[in-house]
C-alpha cells in the first residue's frame, strides 16, 4: 500500500490485515473505525502470541486519546506492560502510560464532582418540594458562602424568568459569566451552586410558571452551571 508505514514483523495474517485497514480508516478521518479494527488486530495477534504487539498498542493508544477514551488507553497500556517478558519492552510506553493515567484522573474527577453535586442538590430539593418557591426562608447570604456578584446576579435572575425564544441562551450566558468570575476568584463549585440557589429562591415565581415549571427551570440551570464550570477546567 503506497505511503503505508511498515508493520511490525510480529504482525501477520488477519492481524496485519486489520492493522492496514485501520491505518486507511485513520487517514480518511474515521478514528472510531480505526480503533475497532486495531482492537480486532490485537485480538487476532493474541491468538497466536501472548505478548501484545507494541505497534498495534501504540497506534490504538494514540487513537483512544484522540477519541477521549482515556480509561481505555490506560487499561491498554497496562495490559501491554504486563504481557511483555523483556524489560525494554515493558518500559516502552511507561512515559505515555504515566501521562495517560494523569489525564484519565483529571478528566474523571470533574465528572464525579459534578454528578455528586447534582445528587446532593436534587436530594435536598426533593425534601423541600412541598414548600412554595417564593419566600422559602433565608436566602443563604447571611452565612457568607455565596458569591457577591451584584451585576451578574441581577442578570441571572432576569434570565431565569425570561420565557422568550432567547431565554435559554440568555440563561446560559449569565451562567457562563458566573462561572468565569468564579474561576477568576478561585471560588469553589459548592458556593457557585449556592449562589444560583439564592438567585432562584429570592426570585418570585414569574407569570406563566407553575411550581413544577419553576423547579424545572432551576434544575436545568443547575445542570448547565455544572457543565460550564467543570468544562472550563478541562484542557
Amino acid at each position: 500500500m503506497p505511503g503505508y508505514r511498515s508493520l511490525s514483523a510480529h504482525l501477520s495474517g488477519r492481524a496485519a490485515d486489520h492493522a492496514r485497514e485501520a491505518e486507511a480508516s485513520q487517514r480518511h478521518g474515521d478514528p472510531q473505525t480505526a480503533a475497532r479494527l486495531l482492537e480486532e488486530a490485537l485480538e487476532a495477534s493474541l491468538r497466536t502470541r501472548s505478548e501484545m504487539p507494541g505497534w498495534v498498542c501504540g497506534r490504538l493508544a494514540s487513537i483512544y486519546r484522540t477519541l477521549r477514551r482515556y480509561d481505555d488507553e490506560v487499561e491498554l497500556l497496562e495490559r501491554y506492560r504486563e504481557s511483555q517478558t523483556s524489560e525494554d519492552a515493558r518500559t516502552r510506553f511507561d512515559a505515555r502510560l504515566s501521562k495517560a493515567r494523569a489525564i484519565a484522573d483529571r478528566k474523571r474527577r470533574p465528572v464525579t464532582g459534578a454528578l455528586e453535586t447534582v445528587r446532593q442538590v436534587r436530594h435536598r430539593s426533593s425534601q423541600r418540594r412541598r414548600t412554595p418557591p417564593r419566600g422559602q426562608g433565608a436566602s443563604g447570604t447571611s452565612n457568607g458562602t455565596e458569591l457577591t456578584l451584584t451585576g451578574t446576579q441581577q442578570e441571572l435572575r432576569a434570565a431565569l424568568v425570561d420565557r422568550s425564544a432567547d431565554g435559554d441562551e440568555r440563561l446560559r450566558a449569565a451562567l457562563a459569566t458566573l462561572c468565569a468570575e468564579a474561576h477568576a476568584d478561585d471560588v469553589h463549585v459548592e458556593h457557585l451552586v449556592a449562589s444560583l440557589k439564592t438567585a432562584w429562591t429570592e426570585t418570585p415565581v414569574p407569570d406563566g410558571f407553575n411550581a413544577e415549571d419553576w423547579h424545572g427551570r432551576y434544575s436545568t440551570a443547575l445542570v448547565e452551571l455544572l457543565a460550564l464550570y467543570f468544562g472550563e477546567n478541562q484542557e
